[in-house]
């Protein structure tokens, strides 16, 4: 027992887990998986104003005990409007192992990641540059240790920092100790590059245990630090009495959770339950480098934010020849505090205003949600799905200068009845409502208390013969907005939004090879003044669209191509005194439209694009390109 123990403690020390999605992701990995991929993808798309291009390659080299990889990963945008933007990601990295053993490898890694943007924020350019040797040290099959050092060259809005970057990973993968499988990980990261230090340290835990064949116990639990140093600009002031261009933050952020999860296997029984729960802990500590004693302002002092969360979730599963039944329930309290840290330099008046500013900031919130569905088969043909799901939120301020606290509830409900008439042609009908209630407590805000109902059916089938496939749809929502206190306040009004939907997706082989594929939509929508007590409305707008893509497409084995017209009008309508309708705008956009689409053993490529002519009610007329294109090669 006591050499149990010892293990056991031996483990905790040395290792831990990446269990929940908080962890570190670090910039440098030097896991080769991800350089195996062996592709290239690239796309290019113009949508209105705005060009996007994205490009991934990854590709690597296996010769004997050498292997080499390399990685790409490059987005860039282009907005062309008034105001241009350009920005730029980049992300690249190269490397080399020699595998000198089969317990020992080691290499070189060199990453290089761009970023760069034209307006005119705070961080619009940097850069880094990290060139490390490693070893990868593989005691036992589950256990390996990657120490690491190099140089690093770290651009930021102008200033060149360089220094040495150190670290290590050790990690155990399903370490079999006394029937607990035990998965742990340690990393930490220290980039020295004067006067900046950037620290990333990540420590956990997960133990995994099956009682028996039907039921599971995880405990969890971790640890990270993560320091990052910012340069930003500096005042006049600060800039003369330092002698210095650039202000530096360093933003520390500490996290601490423990869990537990606890659950039975869905084959088993008909049975299934999953019960877990998490405690954690964040802390977030910012702190300014420089500071000036003659620039006295409540900006000058740096901040804490402590947060505490609770959280906790049960699913409960049955399942049967007729029915698929679950019902969870999802349970969450957080309490977030904001802090100013003291400055020596100012006085005790200014550091008291910049007190009350950050209480104004806490928080505590309650979040509970209970959701159930059932999946009923009542005959061969006939299926009826039903589900509701109701949340209640409570948002809580201590500050008595914040008027923010406020209660949630929503509620959702679904209905949906599926029938299989025949081998051809399926018919559904799906009714779905939800109400959302938010209630503001103090009278400062109350005038935004308000109830939202909305309400929709809808109905269609999907129809698939030997040389016609349709779906249609036919759908009519409703949403009702009222405010509770619309009579004291002119300026809220509560509204309602009706509309009517058909969409059509239907396509009809011609010829051997030759389809008439149509897609399109029709909508008719009315907004207005709504009073919900005599469940009255007065209309002030209404919407008429329309869109309709027909196109001729060939399709052959894993090639499809096709042209064809591209169609879209809207016209919006509003009401006079005597709530008479007239035309208030029109838009008319039409014009070619053509895919291409090939897929083989090692090549993907897409095309679609569209030209469109445009007309508004004024008879102004634009024409616009529009452009989608993507290559998939697997190298």
């Amino acid at each position: 027992m006591r050499k149990f123990l010892y293990e056991i403690f031996f483990f905790f020390i040395l290792f831990s887990v990446n269990l929940f999605s908080q962890s570190v992701n670090d910039s440098l990995n030097f896991s080769f998986g991800k350089y195996r991929l062996n592709t290239f993808r690239t796309s290019f798309g113009k949508r209105l104003n705005t060009h996007n291009l994205q490009t991934l390659l990854s590709y690597s080299i296996n010769n004997g005990n050498l292997s080499f990889g390399i990685r790409e990963n490059y987005f860039s945008s282009f907005v062309n409007t008034q105001n241009k933007n350009i920005k730029d990601e980049q992300a690249l990295s190269l490397i080399g192992e020699y595998h000198l053993s089969p317990f020992f490898q080691f290499g070189v890694l060199v990453q290089n990641n761009i970023y760069s943007d034209d307006r005119k924020i705070a961080i619009n350019e940097a850069s880094t540059l990290y060139s490390t040797i490693f070893g990868k040290i593989t005691p036992l099959d589950q256990i390996k240790i990657i120490p690491f050092g190099g140089y690093s060259i770290n651009k930021q809005v102008g200033n060149d920092d360089r220094g040495i970057i150190y670290g290590s990973e050790i990690s155990v993968d399903r370490y079999n100790l006394n029937e607990f499988l035990i998965t742990t990980k340690l990393r930490f990261l220290n980039e020295e590059i004067s006067p900046r230090k950037n620290i990333r340290q990540f420590f956990g835990t997960h133990i995994k245990n099956k009682f028996n064949n039907s039921l599971t116990n995880v405990i969890s639990g971790y640890y990270s630090r993560t320091r990052k140093d910012f340069y930003f600009d500096v005042d006049s002031v600060t800039s003369k009495e330092f002698n210095i261009n650039k202000n530096i933050q360093s933003r520390t952020e500490e996290n601490y959770s423990i869990g537990e999860r606890l659950f039975s296997s869905k084959f088993s029984s008909d049975i299934f339950f999953d019960l877990s729960g998490r405690i954690s802990y964040r802390n977030i500590d910012r702190d300014t480098r420089y500071h000036s004693a003659s620039n006295l302002s409540v900006s000058n002092f740096d901040s804490k934010i402590n947060e505490l969360r609770l959280d906790f979730s049960g699913t409960t599963e049955y399942r049967s020849k007729l029915l698929f039944a679950r019902a969870k329930f999802d349970y969450s309290q957080r309490e977030e505090k904001h802090i100013a840290k003291p400055n020596s330099k100012i006085n005790e008046i200014i550091f008291e205003q910049r007190t009350e500013l950050e209480k104004k900031k806490n928080n505590t919130s309650e979040y509970a949600t209970l959701s159930a569905l059932a999946n009923f088969d009542i005959s061969k043909n006939d299926n009826l799905t039903l589900s509701i799901l109701h949340r209640k939120l409570v948002y809580n301020t201590p500050s008595e200068n914040n008027f923010d606290d406020r209660d949630e509830l929503l509620s959702i409900f679904r209905i949906s009845y599926l029938r299989n008439l025949n081998r051809f042609f399926d018919f559904f009908i799906n009714l779905e409502g939800s109400i959302n209630h938010i209630v503001y407590i103090f009278a400062e805000r109350s005038s935004n208390n308000n109830i939202r109902r909305i309400i929709k059916l809808s109905s269609g089938g999907e129809f698939s013969g030997s040389k016609l496939y349709s779906k249609n749809t036919f759908e009519v929502s409703a949403n009702y907005t009222s405010y509770d206190f619309q009579d004291i306040n002119p300026n809220i009004k509560s509204f309602s939004f009706r509309q009517i939907a058909a969409r059509d997706s239907s396509s009809l082989k011609l010829y051997n090879k030759i389809f008439l594929d149509v897609s399109g939509y029709l909508k008719f929508s009315e907004q207005g003044v709504f009073n919900w007590k005599s469940f009255s409305s007065n209309p002030d707008r209404f919407l008429a669209e329309l869109y309709s893509e027909p196109m001729i497409n060939i399709k052959h084995n894993n090639i499809k191509m096709g042209i064809g017209l591209r169609f879209f009008f809207l016209q919006t309508f509003n009401y006079d005194k005597k709530n008479i309708k007239y035309k208030a705008s029109e838009y008319k956009s039409i014009g070619p439209i053509t895919n291409f689409n090939i897929r083989t053993e090692n090549l993907d490529l897409y095309l679609y694009g569209w030209y469109e002519f445009i007309t508004t009610e004024k008879k102004s007329n634009r024409e616009m390109a529009n452009l989608k294109l993507s290559v998939n090669w697997r190298l």
